[in-house]
C-alpha cells in the first residue's frame, strides 16, 4: 500500500506543510517530540541524494537533551542478539556517551529503531533530510531488535506487512507506553492480520506516527517487515 504525500516545494516540514510540487524529491525537516523517560524511535529523513540504505546520526539535532543531564541514545545489535552496539549523548554533537568519541558520522540502516532515554521536559528530535519515498523491507534476525516508521506521515499497523512472521511460532513486536515510563502497552503478533498477541483482537489501525519505534522479536532468521511507499502528489 502507498501512503500518499503532498509537499511544499523545499519542503520545511514542522509538521509536514502541504502544497503541491512537481519534483519527486522532498527535502526538508520535522521535529518529533519525546518524552520524559523511554522512547523508542527512529530517523523520518534520509541523506540528501542518498540512495536510503544508511541514516546518519548528524542529521538528527536534538533540544534539552545533553551529556550532562545523563541523556542518551542506544543502538541495538542488528543480529537479534539484544545487546546494545552503541550508546551515545549530545554533547553540542553527537559523542559517545563513555568515550566522548565523535558520533556524528555514524551510520543507522534506514528504519532501525534508536532507544532514546531522556530526563528533561520538552524534549524534540530534529530530523533533517530528504524524504525516502520507495517501499522499505527490513530484513530481520531471530531474536530482539527495534524498529520504526521511518517516514514523516503516520501509517497504520495494518500498512506495515510482514513474511515469516507468526503467532503460531511466537513471533512478537511490543510497542512502550507513550508516557515514558517504559511499560508495554501493546504486545501485537500476525495472523493473517495484525492482531493482540493475547486476545487476538484486531490492531490493524493502530497509528504508528512519524518515527514511532518499536520491538520486535522473531524466531526465524528470515523475517521480513516491508513498509509503504509514499506517494508524492
Amino acid at each position: 500500500m502507498k501512503k500518499l504525500v503532498t509537499a511544499c516545494a523545499a519542503c520545511l516540514v514542522a509538521g509536514l506543510v502541504s502544497a503541491q510540487i512537481a519534483s519527486v524529491n522532498i527535502v526538508g525537516y520535522q521535529n518529533l517530540a519525546l518524552p520524559t523517560g523511554y522512547k523508542m524511535m527512529t530517523s523520518t529523513f534520509i541523506p540528501v541524494g542518498s540512495d536510503g540504505a544508511v541514516l546518519r546520526l548528524a542529521d538528527i539535532v536534538p533540544s534539552n537533551f545533553s551529556i550532562f543531564n545523563g541523556d542518551t541514545v542506544q543502538f541495538f545489535n542488528l543480529n537479534g542478539s539484544g545487546s546494545v552496539t552503541n550508546m551515545v549523548s549530545w554533547m553540542g554533537g553527537w559523542v559517545d556517551a563513555t568515550t566522548y568519541a565523535d558520533m556524528s558520522n555514524l551510520e543507522i540502516p534506514a528504519g532501525t529503531g534508536m532507544f532514546v532515554f531522556s530526563t528533561q521536559a520538552n524534549v524534540t528530535f530534529q530530523m533533517v533530510g530528504e524524504v525516502a519515498l520507495a517501499e522499505l523491507p527490513l530484513a530481520i534476525s531471530s531474536g530482539y531488535t527495534v524498529v520504526g516508521n521511518s517516514s514523516p506521515v503516520a501509517i497504520t499497523l495494518g500498512n506495515v506487512v510482514p513474511t515469516n512472521f507468526s503467532i503460531f511460532e511466537g513471533d512478537t513486536i511490543q510497542f512502550f507506553n507513550s508516557n515514558g515510563n517504559g511499560g508495554v502497552v501493546t504486545m501485537a503478533s500476525y495472523m493473517g492480520g495484525w492482531v493482540d498477541a493475547t486476545t487476538y483482537a484486531d490492531l490493524s489501525a493502530t497509528v504508528l506516527n512519524p518515527g514511532d519505534g518499536f520491538f520486535v522479536y522473531t524466531t526465524k532468521s528470515n523475517t521480513t517487515l516491508t513498509f509503504p511507499a509514499i506517494t508524492v502528489n
